[in-house]
């Protein structure tokens, strides 16, 4: 494999581990800084107990895929390649889910925007399939289903987590 695009893919990992650790931090340390359930309760009554910190686990997990997809670079490159495809698969349907749910846009432009992540993912899935790294690891048809089948997973998980 060509030396420089291991360097990308190493600098790429490095970048990976890194802002995993670092957003997990700042996850982390606003978890704790979160109000007690007695205040939530003083301040909003039984229903503010419903979603109190359960909106903090998704991000827990994303950062964690993160961190985990940069350190696989170094354990396999076949695990390195799909934890990869399941993080940019999360990541879309991340990006999906928060603009149609959430409304912070007209529905029009959240369908726009969401159409245009599907082109942009379906893009990517192509490059990387068609990519020299891949072709050099024979990475047989029913692995990569496996990945695929596991990133639906932590999409339903991220959905579920909601």
């Amino acid at each position: 494999m060509n030396s420089i695009i291991v360097k990308y893919f190493k600098i790429i990992a490095y970048t990976e581990c890194i802002l995993g650790l670092i957003l997990l931090s700042k996850e982390i340390v606003n978890y704790t800084h979160l109000l007690s359930i007695q205040e939530i309760n003083n301040k909003f009554g039984e229903l503010g107990e419903w979603f109190y910190k359960e909106s903090c686990y998704k991000y827990f997990l994303l950062y964690s895929l993160l961190i985990i997809t940069g350190i696989s670079f170094w354990i396999n490159k076949k695990l390195y390649w799909g934890l990869t495809q399941v993080l940019l698969m999360t990541l879309f349907f991340v990006v999906i889910i928060n603009l149609w749910f959430e409304s912070l846009f007209p529905l029009w432009i959240g369908i726009c925007l969401g159409i245009l992540s599907l082109i942009i993912f379906t893009y990517l899935e192509i490059k990387m399939c068609s990519s020299l790294f891949l072709q050099t690891m024979r990475i047989s048809k029913m692995t990569k289903w496996l990945f695929f089948v596991v990133g639906g997973l932590f999409c339903a998980i991220w959905l579920f987590l909601w």
